[in-house]
């Protein structure tokens, strides 16, 4: 009985290689792609998580109040996200009614909130600044513009400093 030797080509083996290749960069490709997993960056676990955070990296915390029913919540997200210079200056933090163990339910009761109350109520989203020991810097209402901008970023500049 004769043995017969298999002899393979460098071609079929090198097409073999470049086949895995192609198909794992498919595959990888077509992952990222799909990924339904979006990161929300204002979503944060809890309030001493934001406050350890921001005092770690030296930034502030911008922070939302979003009534369950708001109106505007979404123009202001998508405003302070176009400030470039904001994110990187600030940690992004919502608080939302719906969520339990909130901070909403103290917010409302908190003296420093009083005249935000109503527009929360109507169903208006407040936001504001606080520093890592919880003192508020600013608290506002409405959609920020290129003169909110320009106030947080000095906001940011001073806690740098200090």
């Amino acid at each position: 009985m004769k043995k017969r030797k298999i002899q393979t080509s460098w071609k079929a083996i090198a097409a073999t290689a470049l086949g895995l290749v192609a198909a794992s960069w498919l595959g990888f490709y077509l992952w990222t792609m799909f990924s339904a997993s979006t990161v929300d960056r204002w979503k944060q676990t809890s309030d001493s998580s934001v406050r350890h955070k921001a005092e770690k990296q030296g930034k502030l915390v911008l922070f939302l109040v979003e009534p369950e029913s708001c109106l505007d919540c979404g123009e202001v997200r998508k405003a302070f996200e176009g400030f470039a210079s904001v994110q990187d200056s600030y940690i992004l933090y919502t608080i939302q009614e719906k969520e339990p163990n909130s901070r909403y339910e103290t917010i409302l009761l908190d003296d420093r909130f009083e005249e935000f109350v109503s527009s929360l109520k109507k169903g208006k989203v407040v936001w504001g600044v606080w520093n890592d020991s919880d003192e508020i810097l600013a608290v506002r209402t409405g959609i920020p513009g290129t003169k909110e901008e320009s106030i947080l970023l000095k906001l940011s500049e001073k806690n740098r400093f200090r």
